[in-house]
C-alpha cells in the first residue's frame, strides 16, 4: 500500500510517497521481534525552483500503520525535532556554541533543555514574553531566577 502527498510553503514544494509493507515473512522475527510493518518514504524537494535528488528513508514499526498514519507519525516526529532545535538555537544560541571537548557539549545541551522547560513553566504572569527575553530577565534578576527554580532568597 502507498499514499502520495504534496506540501507547499515557505518557498518549498515537497512531494512524498509513503509505502508500507507487512513485515510478516519479510523481516525475520528473531532479528526484529515485534516488527509489524516496514516502510519507505520517497521524497523530492524543490526550493525556490531548484529540485533536489530523490531521498529514500526507511522505517520499521511495531504498530500496524497505514501509509497515511506512518507518514503523519514521521512528519510529527520531525516537527517536534525541528521545533526543539530552532527554539534552542534562537533562545540559547546553541549553534554558536564552541564547546567541543569530552562530554561538555552533551552536558550543556541537557542543561539548556532543562532551562527551556523551566522557562516554559513560568507562572509569573509573563506568558506572552518570548523565551529568549524570559531567559535574559532571569539572568538579570536574582529574585525571578530563584522563583523559577523554586528557591527562597535569604
Amino acid at each position: 500500500m502507498h499514499i502520495a502527498d504534496i506540501d507547499t510553503g515557505h518557498g518549498r514544494i515537497v512531494a512524498q510517497r509513503c509505502s508500507v509493507l507487512q513485515a510478516t515473512g519479510v523481516v525475520p522475527e528473531a532479528d526484529w521481534p515485534g516488527c509489524a510493518v516496514i516502510a519507505r518514504i520517497d521524497s523530492l524537494r524543490q526550493v525556490k525552483g531548484k529540485a533536489s535528488e530523490l531521498e529514500q528513508r526507511y522505517y520499521i514499526s511495531s504498530r500496524q500503520l497505514t501509509p497515511a498514519e506512518l507518514a503523519q507519525a514521521v512528519r510529527s516526529h520531525w516537527a517536534i525535532e525541528n521545533q526543539l532545535h530552532w527554539v534552542l538555537d534562537v533562545t540559547m544560541r546553541e549553534d554558536a556554541s564552541t564547546v567541543r571537548k569530552d562530554n561538555a557539549p552533551e552536558n550543556l545541551s541537557l542543561l539548556k533543555k532543562i532551562i527551556l522547560n523551566i522557562l516554559r513553566t513560568d507562572t509569573s504572569g509573563r506568558k506572552k514574553t518570548s523565551l529568549r527575553l524570559r531567559r535574559k530577565r532571569a539572568a538579570w534578576d536574582d529574585g525571578l531566577r530563584a522563583q523559577l527554580l523554586g528557591l527562597k532568597l535569604l
